[in-house]
């Protein structure tokens, strides 16, 4: 079981029945923390033939600390039962916590260290496992999760941090996958059974956003819309699909005037010449026109949150000038992985370096000051020291 779509007054929770498990008479029990006291009983909204139940808890108070319990025939499993804190509404100062690419049932201590970290959100930029199922198997790809899930250093965080997710190449499919591969439907029609997810407005991508205080956050899907890599760049080659290029597009300038700070959660390297790389180089007409939109629509309160590349690395926006002009966009772009895999390095320069090696993950904490909003990246090892660390204060624009 994990919690995830979590708003200021709801959140989502999946769970996996055992065969044995009755479905009638199948409820979330739901309890204010520290009190105990029951806030509702809330029954399942879905239930697959797999046996995956999706329970969705609405009528919270903003900014409090519940506790959930999976219960059948009135008997909570308090052994499996999980807790989280509502979003905030309005001007508020948190830590989210991020990081990619962990071997299959991974069950290292680096999971501990993000669950002692006490985060409001986990933001997992992909490779969750790396089974690599390049077939319509929906059986192998729920296998595949569950083996993580179960895996008891993850459980244990996913029962105490909700959980933001979208998938890299080897969750997604193979090596480098995209939207030919062989695993597309079942990838997508097993995220939608299993993981907690926000609301998804797209009929196929993942791509989703939530608020969180008084910033946006915008998660886009890399992997099922985009063209394969191999082939010759220019306008008709994309990674995002035009669809979700203009849901995108439409995300920003929403942002821009309703929230104070953009967060975008994109997998896969941003900065990058590496044209035959699984980054954005080999799409660089599509990210031109990506950042040609940001300096036009002076999109300027914006950070980026990736993946896929096994290290910890920093940019403070200098490497960042793909518009036409050269003129921007500029934003900071931060890097965490690898969470259980060797390090490698990809793409750069970094204005702040790079840190390969496994058992990463980083934490961003925003501070609303009000008139500004400073954003610090703290990159961490297994051990919880920290590697690297970059700050950047934003203006809040009067619109």
């Amino acid at each position: 079981a994990w919690a995830g779509g979590v708003t200021s007054t709801s959140f989502a929770v999946t769970a996996q029945l055992a065969d044995t498990q009755p479905a009638d008479d199948l409820t979330l029990v739901v309890r204010s923390e520290p009190s105990g006291e029951e806030v509702g009983r809330f029954p399942p909204a879905s239930l697959s033939p797999a046996g995956v139940a999706r329970f969705d808890v609405a009528g919270l108070q903003p900014a409090t600390r519940y506790r959930w319990a999976v219960a059948a025939g009135g008997r909570e499993d308090r052994s499996r039962s999980g807790s989280l804190t509502t979003l905030p509404a309005g001007r508020a100062s948190f830590t989210l916590a991020f990081g990619s690419c962990a071997s299959t049932g991974s069950n290292g201590q680096v999971f501990d260290r993000i669950r002692e970290a006490a985060p409001l959100l986990f933001i997992h930029t992909g490779d969750f496992h790396y089974e690599d199922i390049d077939d319509d198997a929906p059986g192998a790809i729920r296998a595949a999760f569950a083996r993580s899930l179960r895996a008891p250093a993850q459980q244990a965080l996913w029962l105490d941090v909700p959980i933001l997710y979208t998938w890299d190449d080897h969750d997604y499919g193979g090596d480098d996958s995209d939207r030919t591969t062989r695993s597309r439907a079942a990838a997508r029609a097993v995220y939608r059974e299993i993981v907690p997810h926000y609301s998804l407005p797209l009929d196929g991508p993942i791509a989703q956003a939530v608020t969180v205080g008084r910033v946006r956050v915008i998660v886009t899907d890399s992997r099922s819309e985009r063209d394969p890599s191999r082939w010759q760049d220019g306008p008709g080659k994309s990674m995002l699909g035009e669809a979700q290029l203009a849901w995108l597009f439409e995300e920003l300038l929403r942002a821009r005037g309703e929230a104070a700070l953009i967060i975008w959660v994109n997998s896969v390297p941003w900065i990058s010449s590496e044209t035959g790389s699984d980054s954005w180089a080999a799409y660089a007409d599509e990210r031109r026109r990506i950042a040609d939109f940001l300096v036009e629509h002076r999109i300027d309160n914006l950070v980026m949150l990736s993946g896929d590349a096994h290290m910890l690395a920093a940019d403070d926006g200098s490497n960042n000038r793909f518009a036409s002009d050269g003129s921007g966009p500029g934003f900071p772009v931060y890097h965490a992985a690898a969470l259980d895999r060797r390090g490698s390095v990809k793409g750069g320069p970094y204005s702040e370096g790079v840190h390969p090696g496994g058992g990463h993950f980083g934490l961003l904490t925003v501070d609303d000051l009000g008139p500004e909003i400073r954003v610090t990246f703290s990159g961490r090892d297994w051990r919880g020291a920290e590697l690297l660390r970059h700050e950047r204060v934003f203006t809040v624009a009067q619109r």
